[in-house]
């Protein structure tokens, strides 16, 4: 993958060490891809750490990793088996790190040389405590699909979301340690939408949010559509666990409001298109978002019920 030129390392003083947490179940092919693109930073190597937190892989996940980081000083491995969920390894990197900035990444996510450089002058250029991050999804080989069209311009409208609704997600996420120090971690019983939560918790703080459209992060679009509506689904689920925990029940509506079967608003998915497109594809696409929704629906129907008849 070709890279556009970065700004290069940040100027001043001594630079602040960023600690990298990726996540990662199930995934050899992707970690292997991430753990290259990251310990390959222009950023000085004694100025940042790579933790990957294995999240009790049932494959060759851990031992790919593992080979990986071990040439690597700055670069280790390390194991969540306790909690299956994203959010709990996110928290067992936190747990081990040593950064003034904590940077999230997924396991499938690819990075320029520039990357960190670019991050750490963002959060001088900005003064955030909490920044997210430009994510270009792109297609992947055989992956001209139409699902996977949509993906490339509806996937991941950061700066949407930060503006909407106070968070990133956590595949293009940093956060000043202090922060975390001061919020708290994820939440780690959440299957999904921890990053929604987190966010929300950060801007409830009164800590800076910002956007950083020049620190990118590559990541690959799905592009069938029982993985699309497999992702709803989860999300579905992630959203109704908001709804349970009584501390956290502001960030979701109830289920059996109407607007969560309505079809999207067509202006507001408009503004989450990141390219505009002819209208006979948005009218594709906007069906393929409709099918998302009604995914995330069922998702939260089967959490609700699989809570009732424990």
């Amino acid at each position: 993958m070709n890279f556009p030129l970065g700004m290069g390392e940040p100027k001043g003083g001594e630079r602040p060490f960023v600690s990298v947490i990726c996540p990662v179940y199930n995934d050899p092919d992707g970690i292997r891809t991430t753990i290259r693109s990251l310990v390959r930073q222009a950023y000085p190597s004694d100025r940042f750490e790579v933790i990957v937190v294995d999240n009790d892989s049932t494959d060759r996940t851990r031992a790919v990793a593992a080979k990986l980081c071990r040439h690597h000083d700055h670069a280790t491995v390390i194991d969540e088996t306790t909690t299956q969920s994203s959010y709990a390894a996110r928290n067992t990197g936190i747990r081990h790190q040593n950064g003034e900035i904590l940077a999230f990444v997924d396991s499938d996510v690819v990075v320029a040389p520039t990357w960190l450089s670019n991050l750490v002058s963002a959060f001088e250029r900005t003064g955030a405590d909490y920044l997210g991050c430009r994510v270009e999804s792109f297609l992947p080989e055989n992956g001209q699909t139409l699902v996977g069209r949509y993906n490339t311009v509806t996937n991941f409208p950061v700066e949407f979301y930060l503006e909407r609704r106070q968070y990133a997600p956590t595949c293009a996420l940093a956060v000043r340690r202090s922060v975390v120090e001061d919020v708290g971690p994820f939440d780690g019983r959440l299957i999904s939408g921890g990053d929604v939560e987190f966010g929300q918790r950060v801007a409830g703080a009164g800590y800076v949010q910002a956007f950083a459209d020049d620190v990118v992060v590559y990541h690959p679009a799905r592009t069938s559509f029982r993985s699309y509506l497999a992702k709803h689904f989860r999300i579905g689920r992630g959203k109704e666990q908001l709804f349970q925990l009584s501390d956290l029940r502001p960030s979701s509506r109830p289920l059996w409001v109407s607007r969560n079967i309505l079809p999207p608003h067509p202006l507001t998915f408009r503004d989450r298109m990141r390219h505009g497109c002819p209208f006979v594809l948005f009218v594709v696409f906007y069906w393929i978002a409709y099918t998302g929704k009604l995914s995330t629906f069922a998702g939260r129907l089967r959490e609700r019920l699989r809570v009732r008849f424990a």
